[in-house]
């Protein structure tokens, strides 16, 4: 761990980041990881047009991670949903499904925390996760997040039904409270 860079994402990592966020939730590579969405739903998990656009925008902060060799082994993204109260989402998480598990996540999600206090002066963040990923929804826990009881349909986000095979999968919101430290 201790050869981990992160920093912000350019241009140039645009098609690293797709193809990470590709192996990392869909297709049978997916399945080294625990993040896997293979089994729920199909299509590109993100596409480089949206990459694009985060990185074009000035309410995101897209960080990438890399390994001693250079190699992009994860991503986050914060966007900034307001000023008052200061609040931010989390999204976009990747990390290469061989190394799950490994804490590239816990410090890439530490340091998407503190990239969202010192670039929009973040109070809280949110995010969601797909209802029943309960290996995730505990990681996320041991990191501070709580259930805010707020929840949306995918259907809701997605226009094609195919997407999530028919099923109606409900999106989960959790909230942390980001402290100064």
């Amino acid at each position: 761990m201790s050869a981990l860079t992160i920093r912000l994402a350019t241009p140039s990592d645009r098609d690293a980041i797709v193809t990470l966020m590709q192996r990392a939730y869909r297709g049978e590579e997916s399945r080294q990881g625990w993040t896997s969405e293979a089994d729920l739903i199909d299509g590109e998990r993100i596409t480089p047009e949206a990459i694009d656009l985060v990185l074009q925008s000035p309410h995101h902060r897209l960080l990438i991670a890399k390994n001693g060799g250079g190699q992009l082994i994860g991503c986050a993204d914060i966007e900034q949903l307001s000023e008052t109260p200061a609040t931010c989402s989390f999204g976009k998480f990747a990390v290469e499904p061989a190394l799950q598990g490994g804490g590239v996540g816990k410090v890439l999600m530490e340091a998407a925390e503190a990239e969202a206090r010192r670039s929009f002066a973040a109070k809280r963040m949110i995010m969601t996760v797909i209802e029943g990923r309960n290996e995730l929804i505990a990681f996320y826990a041991r990191r501070g997040y709580a259930a805010t009881g707020n929840s949306v349909s995918m259907a809701d986000i997605h226009s094609d039904p195919k997407m999530t095979r028919g099923h109606d999968l409900i999106l989960l919101e959790f909230a942390k409270d980001l402290d100064e430290g």
